[in-house]
């Protein structure tokens, strides 16, 4: 089962919080300001945007950092 998928790292990239943060609470993924971040943290929207540099953002690259997001919230515990 996928923990971060496109949805959430789209939503992340989008969040109109310039420190938006995607964390795990209780199983599921979840966009806050980083001042709310309850849970654990996964990445933040500055974390990202520093990877993809002026790359575009395209179905590939989501599914890339999904897979990649994913694979910390597993080390994590998740």
């Amino acid at each position: 089962m996928t923990v971060v998928g496109r949805d959430e790292v789209r939503a992340l990239l989008e969040s109109p919080s310039p420190d938006a943060t995607l964390v795990l609470v209780g199983g599921r993924c979840e966009v806050v300001p980083e001042s709310r971040a309850e849970g654990v943290v996964i990445a933040g929207r500055r974390d990202l945007e520093s990877l993809l540099g002026d790359s575009p953002v395209d179905d590939r690259r989501l599914g890339e950092l999904a897979e990649r997001l994913d694979t910390v919230a597993r080390d994590l515990g998740a």
